[in-house]
């Protein structure tokens, strides 16, 4: 790939990745500015399938991207088109449930960073530390009572943060 078209991929890839992390804390915060259940779903596999593109279009292991970047922005994929179907509104609320899972989401998302390029990636190591400190929060067990919300988002974290072996060419 030559330099140019490495940088605006690099570029694609933050402006992406950082509007997907604007709009799900949005959700988080129950913030649905009138959208409606199809609307949100909509936007939900539109960030689902632009995870997938980035897989198709970033995966060569020797330039943007690893086996570890592929195998997280699958797995996220196919999370977020699970949580896409679990959204409902009621009253013009999103289920708490529901907001938390976008929470999660937002953080994931946001610690994505292409091969060989977090430590200049300051955005991503900033939802890392969040999804860290997220992390030990659930190993601890100080996310609240203990109840079918609580083990349906552990499930959910713990899913979240599955990755296969580090490949050869994985930081």
């Amino acid at each position: 790939m030559d330099a140019p078209t490495m940088q605006a991929s690099r570029e694609f890839f933050a402006n992406s990745r950082n509007n997907f992390v604007v709009y799900l804390p949005k959700l988080s915060a129950g913030e649905i500015s009138g959208q409606d259940v199809t609307t949100i779903q909509t936007e939900l596999r539109r960030i689902s399938h632009r995870l997938s593109g980035w897989t198709g279009l970033l995966d060569d292991p020797n330039e943007l991207t690893c086996s570890c970047f592929t195998d997280r922005c699958r797995n996220l994929s196919n999370i977020i088109v699970e949580v896409a179907e679990l959204v409902t509104i009621r009253d013009g609320q999103l289920p708490v449930t529901v907001m938390k899972m976008f929470n999660m989401l937002a953080m994931q998302v946001g610690r994505l960073a292409l091969h060989g390029h977090r430590e200049e990636d300051e955005y991503a190591q900033g939802f890392d530390r969040m999804a860290k400190e997220e992390d030990r929060r659930w190993q601890i067990g100080s996310q609240g009572p203990d109840d079918s919300r609580a083990a349906l988002l552990f499930g959910l974290w713990t899913r979240m943060n599955r990755i296969s072996e580090h490949g050869p060419n994985c930081a």
